[in-house]
């Protein structure tokens, strides 16, 4: 009987956990919403295969941004053009970097909640309203990388 009501105890704690988290993703995502404009829709194009891992503020690297969806990871398409840069994630609504707010495109091996080898991911920072922000990205290869930063150079998409 103490064994049940101790397994009883722990699931409960275990389910109040999950629903203080959700509480918590869901107030964050609502108040960041008041204050960061939507981004734009993405646009078509010559994509490559991605891994999309976050976007975070940028002077507040630990500080993921929720609204809009950005703060969920997973498989995308990015793509370049005179635009700017466009994300199509896939089970979330893709959104373009437009070419003017980019501030810079670099590398880093970490962000909020992914370590990798050195200089393995793709770091854009970009302005989303009055927020400068980061968008991390993870390339399958070195060779898709080259191919991104190639793509970048040659459509225009970074003007800054």
């Amino acid at each position: 009987m103490v064994r049940e009501l101790i397994g009883a105890g722990a699931i409960a704690l275990v389910a109040l956990v999950v629903v203080l988290v959700f509480l918590s993703v869901r107030s964050k995502t609502r108040a960041q919403e008041q204050w960061l404009p939507k981004p734009q829709p993405a646009v078509p194009g010559e994509s490559i295969d991605v891994f999309y891992v976050t976007t975070v503020f940028a002077d507040r690297p630990l500080d993921r941004i929720w609204a809009y969806g950005l703060g969920y990871r997973g498989k995308a398409r990015v793509n370049a053009g005179a635009e700017g840069i466009s994300l199509e994630r896939d089970g979330e609504r893709g959104f373009l970097i437009p070419s003017h707010a980019i501030v810079k495109i670099g590398s880093a091996s970490a962000t909020l909640d992914k370590g990798v080898e050195r200089d393995g991911l793709t770091s854009i920072e970009w302005q989303l309203g009055e927020a400068r922000v980061s968008t991390m990205l993870r390339f399958q290869s070195a060779q898709l990388r080259k191919r991104f930063n190639e793509q970048t150079t040659r459509e225009g998409a970074v003007n800054g």
